[in-house]
């Protein structure tokens, strides 16, 4: 089944947006097995029209094989083998799972926001993470969160400030931390997003804007909050236009 996502309106019906170049999306997985203790199970989007190499199924596939392999090396550390994957059936509750899930996919742009876990055996907590991918159909190319802006204007201070709002209303005024820490306005704090048809869908780390029993915690930003900052000849400047 493909992840549950949004797409523009008449682009499509039934199902996220198919284009005459890029397709419809589908879903690949990897998982095996790493020594005898380790496991991992993981599923990423693919756009159908599209071939493997291509440099934005390249792009989608990144976060999963990066994660995979740092999981690798590490059970390889842990157990002092040097064999690394092996097939078969591992014996331990060390495990990596995690998947994509499309946010947005229209002619232009395809954003994919990651989850995945860690759970090493033995261990008092459990490794969330959150990573994200945004690609310009276009082009091919990974898109950061400032390309969407006009250059000098102040949309990290207005997306920290939304953010903060959202947060607050999600996880209450004693749920984030006091001094207002992951909030900054500093791109690498609001560098894990997605895009939909009405807003900006910010992530962070755990830990990172409040305690662990917050998990991954997520804010949403409505295009229309974002109005005269969001770059109108940019990437997401359609998304903004039709908000407004």
């Amino acid at each position: 089944t493909i992840p549950e996502g949004t797409m523009s309106e008449g682009t499509g019906s039934g199902g996220f947006a198919p284009g005459a170049e890029h397709g419809s999306v589908y879903v690949d997985s990897m998982a095996g097995t790493v020594g005898r203790t380790g496991s991992y199970d993981l599923s990423h989007p693919q756009l159908d029209g599209l071939s493997l190499n291509h440099p934005v199924n390249v792009a989608l596939r990144r976060p999963t094989e990066a994660v995979r392999a740092e999981f690798v090396a590490a059970m390889s550390e842990r157990s002092g083998e040097e064999s690394g994957e092996e097939s078969g059936e591992a014996i331990g509750g060390d495990s990596l799972r995690g998947s994509g899930t499309v946010h947005l996919l229209d002619d232009r742009l395809v954003s994919v926001v990651y989850e995945f876990r860690i759970e090493w055996s033995g261990a008092a907590d459990v490794d969330d993470r959150v990573d994200s991918v945004l690609v310009d159909l276009r082009t091919g190319a990974e898109v950061s969160l400032g390309d969407l802006f006009v250059p000098g204007s102040p949309w990290l201070e207005t997306i920290g400030f939304f953010a903060r709002q959202d947060l607050v209303a999600r996880l209450g005024a004693m749920g984030l931390w006091p001094d207002g820490r992951g909030l900054e306005s500093e791109a690498s704090n609001y560098s894990v997003f997605g895009l939909t048809v009405a807003e900006l869908v910010v992530r962070f780390g755990r830990y990172q804007v409040a305690p662990g029993a917050a998990g991954t915690p997520e804010a949403m930003v409505r295009w229309a909050s974002l109005a005269g900052l969001v770059d109108p000849d940019g990437p997401a400047g359609h998304l903004a236009a039709s908000a407004g």
